[in-house]
Order: structure tokens, then C-alpha cells, then sequence
């Protein structure tokens, strides 16, 4: 054992962020940003830390209690032997179930200690996973939500391309088909033809419903279509995928690389979003990415763009990260954007410096 990078603390902290106005999606509303945040401490001084959370207070006081738990598996071995804390976690989660909570749990623990590894290196995280780039495209989510209206939507995606960016994703699955088709014309018409746009569905139509959607898109060339059906349903994402005249897009719901790999195996998307929370830490996510590289699928993170953006300029089949802003009033430096793309530095770890003073006023 390295004796430096022994841990010796980890802290969990509940945070609820707020935002400007409720988000709305398909699948629910968004009122917070509730989160578990974990420091992992070593002994020579290095802090790693990640997050992350759930819509709901109860459900992240069950999350961080669950990490509470399983860091106690951490403290006193060394911080950089992440295949094995990987192991030991998911064993000590097999009773009750390795999928749901439990993962994320593992995925915080096990994403501060590749932070830790970076730093104990003196290499980005992005360098010591395989350093293929240093930016990745980036595309805009933090907007464009159900409860806009068709005004609010236009002058929304107006901004977000003058801000620079080259893509953004709108959401849809209103009860009234036409009204996402008005919707989606108004932000093409918005951002004109040159802007990539993507539609997620959060998993709110059947199979029918999807077909018919995608033809009814189709005149506003949508780059791709996003979790139309419940994430489970392989065979139908098989049979969308063959069928619609757009790029499929899904997995963000889905756990850990055999079920990419099942995505993989029956053509059932044309981009595979792995989350880097669901997934169970960097230690499985670059492993799900290269399954799918074994398919000749892209990958496209979802969420948490100040880790994840490192795993995609790691990956060399990593298309897109997407830019979601929500944890970004607890850093002291913003996440760059230059150009659309999300450019990574040097610095080692994940560069990540929290602003202690905004986690304190948003500690529950």
C-alpha cells in the first residue's frame, strides 16, 4: 500500500441547489437539485470529490446514507486500488441488490478516489485515462423544458445559440402530439438550420407512439431522438431504431456495461448515453465505453459534465458531452466552453475546487 494515499475521512454532505424556476420534464417535475456530495481524504492531503443525486429529499437522505455505509469499506485502504474498492463495494451491496441506489452510492466513492489517482499522479484525469483529446463538442440541456411556452421556448434556444452553442436539446412527451410538433418547429425555426437539435422524450411514449412521432419530426431534422420508451423495452428500441428516420439516442437509465452491452448487441440505439452515476464510477464507465467501441457505437455522457467531459476525452468513440449546469454554483471556476466544445486543462485530478461557502448555504 501507498501509505500517502490512504483514506482516511469520507465526508458526505446533502445539499439541495436551487434554481431559477422548476424544471419540467415528461417523467416529472424538477424543483431542486437535491445532491450528496462526497470528500474522500488521503493522508498525504488529497481530496477527491464527486457527486451524486436524486429528485427528491428522501431519496438523497437515503443515497447518502447508503454512501455513509459503504465508505466505511474506504477508510484505511488506499485510495488508488479502484478495481478492488469496485469489487469489494459491489459484494457488500449484492444482498439487497448492485442496481439503484447502491450504485450510485459505489459511483460517488469510487469517482473521488480516480480524482484522488489523478492528483497522486500530478495528470488530469483525462490524461491518465488515455489522454485521445483534450475538448469535446458540447451541446446545451439546460434548457428548453416542458413548461415553456412556444415564445418562451424561441427566445430560449435565440439565447442559447448566441451564447455559442452549435447544438441544443429540447424536451417533449406532452399529452397532445401537434403541441410538440408546433413546439419543435419553433425552435428550429429559432436557431435556424446550421444548429444540431436533439428531442428527449423521457421515456413517454409506446412504440407506436414513437413511430408516429419520428414522422411527424422528421421535416425538422432532429439530430437524434432521446429515451422515446421506457428504457427496459430493448426489443422495441430495436425496432424504433431500424424504423425512424433519425439517430436513436438512450441508456442514460440504464446500469453498468452488460446492459450497454445488451443495447449493443441488438442495435437497439444509434448513440449509447451512459451515466456516469448509473454506470458505477469512472471504473465502469470506461469499460461500458469500450464495449460499445467493440460495436462501433459512439458514447455521449449524460450529465455531470465536470467528471464526465474527462471520461469522453478519454474515450475515443465519446461523441457530445452535454451541458448541464446544475453544480456548477458550488465551484469556484465554471466549467470552459470555447468555441462549443468543453475545453480541459492540466490540472490534475478532476480540477475540481469547490466554493466551501455556497456548499454551507446549501447543506440541508
Amino acid at each position: 500500500m501507498t501509505l500517502g494515499t490512504t483514506v482516511t475521512e469520507v465526508r458526505t454532505d446533502f445539499l439541495s441547489i436551487p434554481l431559477d424556476r422548476p424544471l419540467v420534464t415528461a417523467a416529472f417535475p424538477i424543483p431542486a437539485i437535491d445532491t450528496a456530495l462526497v470528500r474522500v481524504r488521503t493522508r498525504d492531503g488529497h481530496e477527491g470529490v464527486a457527486w451524486s443525486f436524486a429528485f427528491g429529499r428522501g431519496r438523497v437522505a437515503s443515497l447518502v446514507a447508503f454512501i455513509e455505509d459503504l465508505a466505511e469499506t474506504l477508510v484505511g485502504e488506499d485510495a488508488l486500488a479502484m478495481e478492488s474498492h469496485w469489487r469489494r463495494m459491489s459484494n457488500a451491496s449484492g444482498f439487497i441488490g448492485r442496481r439503484g441506489v447502491a450504485t450510485l452510492a459505489m459511483s460517488t466513492l469510487d469517482t473521488a478516489c480516480w480524482d484522488i489517482a489523478g492528483q497522486a499522479a500530478g495528470l488530469p484525469v483525462h490524461k491518465l485515462l488515455g489522454g485521445f483529446r483534450t475538448r469535446i463538442e458540447t451541446y446545451a440541456s439546460q434548457g428548453l423544458w416542458l413548461d415553456r411556452t412556444v415564445d418562451e421556448l424561441a427566445t430560449e434556444a435565440r439565447d442559447l445559440v448566441d451564447q455559442g452553442f452549435a447544438a441544443v436539446k429540447m424536451r417533449a412527451g406532452l399529452p397532445d402530439p401537434l403541441e410538440d410538433v408546433l413546439r419543435v418547429r419553433s425552435v428550429r425555426e429559432a436557431i435556424g438550420p446550421d444548429v444540431k437539435l436533439m428531442i428527449d422524450a423521457n421515456q413517454a411514449w409506446d412504440l407506436k407512439r414513437t413511430l408516429r412521432m419520428a414522422g411527424l419530426f422528421e421535416e425538422y431534422d432532429v439530430f437524434w431522438l432521446e429515451e422515446p420508451i421506457p428504457h427496459g423495452q430493448v426489443e422495441d428500441y430495436s425496432a424504433v431504431a431500424a424504423q425512424i428516420p433519425m439517430p436513436l439516442c438512450t441508456g442514460e437509465s440504464n446500469y453498468f456495461k452488460d446492459e450497454l452491452l445488451t443495447l449493443a448487441r441488438t442495435r437497439a440505439t444509434d448513440y449509447v448515453m451512459p451515466d456516469l452515476m448509473r454506470m458505477g464510477g469512472v471504473t465502469e464507465w470506461m469499460k461500458a465505453a469500450h464495449v460499445c467501441e467493440a460495436f462501433g457505437l459512439p458514447v455521449t455522457p449524460h450529465l455531470f459534465m465536470e467528471h464526465s467531459a474527462h471520461l469522453a476525452c478519454a474515450a475515443p468513440n465519446a461523441v457530445w458531452q452535454e451541458y448541464q449546469p446544475w453544480w456548477q454554483p458550488i465551484m469556484k471556476e465554471p466549467v470552459r466552453v470555447v468555441d462549443g466544445h468543453i475545453q480541459l486543462s492540466d490540472t490534475a485530478g478532476f480540477g475540481i475546487r469547490l466554493d466551501t461557502t455556497a456548499v454551507d448555504e446549501y447543506r440541508v
